[in-house]
């Protein structure tokens, strides 16, 4: 199906869904606003500020003082986020087996890539300005004491070497806690790799001419985790990691476009283990998109 016909019937569904709030009086209808909630989503679950520890704006996570295993039960639908009662902006409740994209902010409903306390918040459209963390929504959170900036990316450098090519990129710490990072010099590059699709190279047509093919190794078992993974990475502080790619074949010289997803930790970190002393466990993932030229 073209893909800007599955563009208009996400935009459909979704408006279709926001009607739904407004005429279906079942319980899946969102009521109408108290000033003091925070976050609305179908099936008459709602949220106060008071109910979040805190929020990351780069891998647009939220973060909830307590499990809250009703989210478990969560299907179609949208929510809605608020400011007295006001709505900051509105997205999608999207089930796995849908075999569309949704258009604009939405939440996977279960099975979760994060427990019941961590609630992402996705957008696989790249459309500026991102409301997630629009001006509206930073400064709500901002006056509640409930932003924190996580963690930057930077691509620095291609190189072709004799026996592929080497790919460098820097992380900081741009939050005011310390962060625990998957440090790929720990995991080793299979097990990084198995959280994240790694280096592509693409031209300037999109199409893709080089992907990862290092092959990922899963942890044992495959839900488990180890703080020997991690590095703390002091707020304010850089990390600069390089990546050993070999290519099937060689790279022609010219202009690409380089993508890069930093992994963190998913499923595996519970509640009470997000916090390792004063260290926060960094979960999610942030994008690096690069220009590079192969002479």
């Amino acid at each position: 199906m073209d893909k800007y016909m599955l563009t208009g019937i996400a935009v459909i569904l979704t408006l279709a869904a926001c009607e739904r709030i407004k005429n279906d009086t079942k319980q899946d209808t969102i009521p109408e606003p108290d000033p003091g909630v925070f976050l609305q989503i179908s099936g008459g679950f709602e949220y106060k500020y008071t109910d979040f520890d805190f929020y990351d704006s780069s891998a647009c996570i939220f973060y909830f003082k307590k499990v809250h295993a009703e989210l478990e039960n969560l299907e179609g639908g949208v929510f809605v986020f608020l400011n007295n009662g006001d709505t900051i902006y509105i997205g999608s409740l999207w089930p796995p087996y849908m075999n569309s994209m949704p258009y604009g902010p939405f939440i996977s409903t279960p099975p979760f890539f994060y427990q019941c306390y961590a609630l992402k918040i996705e957008n696989w459209y790249d459309v500026k300005p991102d409301p997630r963390n629009g001006s509206e929504m930073i400064e709500v959170l901002r006056s509640h004491g409930l932003l924190h900036s996580g963690l930057g990316i930077s691509i620095d450098t291609v190189e072709i070497t004799a026996d592929g090519l080497d790919f460098t990129f820097t992380i900081t710490n741009a939050d005011s806690t310390d962060l625990l990072i998957l440090d790929p010099e720990k995991t080793g590059s299979g097990l990084f790799h198995y959280f994240t699709n790694g280096l592509s190279l693409y031209t300037q047509d999109h199409t893709q001419v080089f992907s990862s093919n290092i092959e990922s190794q899963a942890p044992i078992p495959w839900n488990s985790w180890s703080i020997d993974w991690l590095s703390e990475l002091k707020s304010g502080d850089s990390m600069t990691f390089t990546i050993h790619y070999t290519p099937d074949a060689p790279l022609d010289p010219g202009e690409y476009q380089a993508l890069f997803e930093f992994p963190g930790l998913v499923h595996a970190v519970a509640r009470d283990q997000l916090f390792q002393g004063d260290a926060r466990i960094w979960l999610g993932d942030v994008r690096a998109i690069k220009r590079i030229l192969v002479p």
